[in-house]
């Protein structure tokens, strides 16, 4: 029997945009709420940056337009997670380090996106976001401890000063990458594409996408199969997405198809279509994927004879039906058995 391990990204949109309790308080009530019911245990990742940059400013008096205090709503979410026996872990995207909130709206540092180039002091940015976020979960659970890790938006290339930051600070799981995957845009930069598609785990050292037989840290990557983008997009579950935040979507699409840089330009019209056209390595996505493309990676897992554990993805703000979920859950029960990352890492 295979593991399968359904992970949450805990967060509001990149660009800063969203509502807490709209977007990630209420989906992931929805979600956990399926979960329990079936005895299934997740893997949450927390964005902690960001929700402490929301504390700052509602404890220096700005409300951000709530009625209410989102960031108590997360603590309480996140420990009665803890308490029903859900996987609390460390989800950081470095734009909202010095992120302000001015005239009604969060401005991110876009110069910042990726982890990977992140220019500051990488062990004692892990090491804060690692205490916080022990701190949350050990009011409730006092031996709590975060062991594992992802890097916004899988940028985590080059992957060095990451691995080496992990193993200081006592991050022994990662789950940033996306084999298969490659992403050259104005924002997200990685190419993952020499990754095995068939290990459900290896062993890394020095460097987290470069498999080896032993080493201090596991990689456990999400999932991903080439899937024709317009295949991805032209669902309901996607466009209702897509619609529910067109700003962030339209800045996400621009930025995919534009690049920075030394060969920073503006893709014609023509190639911005010819975009939709093409593969791309999709992740495992049990909040948009329709039953269609849960059944395609239900069968191409099938297929990998020689490996025993899946990572799936899942943003609350992405979901609009709860419904997909439960029929993922209804399809993979019989034949898998569900678990969180930190405890198929204690058990293997």
């Amino acid at each position: 029997m295979k593991h399968a391990v359904l992970t949450l990204d805990y967060e509001l949109y990149g660009n800063g945009s969203g509502d807490v309790f709209k977007h990630v308080i209420e989906p992931t009530e929805a979600i956990l709420k399926v979960l329990n019911e079936k005895n299934v245990k997740m893997t949450i990742f927390v964005e902690i940056v960001e929700f402490l940059r929301i504390k700052q400013e509602w404890d220096n008096g700005n409300n951000m337009g709530y009625s209410s205090n989102p960031y108590d709503a997360v603590v309480a979410q996140l420990q009665q997670a803890a308490l029903d026996g859900h996987d609390i872990q460390l989800h950081i995207h470095p734009q909202w380090l010095e992120a302000k909130f001015l005239n009604g709206k969060w401005s991110v540092d876009y110069d910042m996106w990726r982890l990977g180039v992140y220019n500051g002091d990488m062990k004692e940015l892990l090491s804060w976001a690692k205490v916080e976020l022990e701190t949350i979960v050990q009011e409730v659970i006092p031996n709590y401890h975060c062991v594992a890790f992802r890097a916004g938006g899988y940028n985590a290339q080059p992957s060095e000063r990451i691995a080496k930051a992990m193993r200081e600070v006592g991050l022994f799981i990662d789950s940033s990458m996306v084999p298969g995957a490659v992403e050259r845009g104005a924002l997200s930069h990685y190419d993952y594409s020499h990754l095995p598609v068939d290990k459900g785990y290896w062993f890394a050292q020095d460097c987290l996408d470069a498999p080896k037989e032993d080493g201090e840290i596991i990689e456990m990557p999400i999932v991903a199969f080439p899937v024709l983008r317009l295949r991805k997009y032209l669902s309901n579950e996607r466009l209702k997405a897509i619609f529910q935040n067109r700003k962030s979507a339209f800045e996400t699409y621009n930025a995919k198809t534009s690049e920075r840089g030394e060969h920073e330009h503006r893709w014609g019209i023509w190639k911005k279509i010819s975009y939709f056209f093409e593969y791309e390595s999709q992740t495992w996505d049990y909040c948009l994927f329709t039953k269609s493309l849960h059944q395609l990676f239900m069968r191409k897992i099938e297929e990998q004879k020689d490996r025993n554990v899946v990572v799936l993805v899942g943003h609350p703000k992405s979901l609009i039906n709860v419904e997909i979920i439960e029929y993922l859950l209804l399809q993979m029960l019989p034949n898998y058995s569900f678990t969180t990352l930190s405890k198929w890492a204690s058990e293997r």
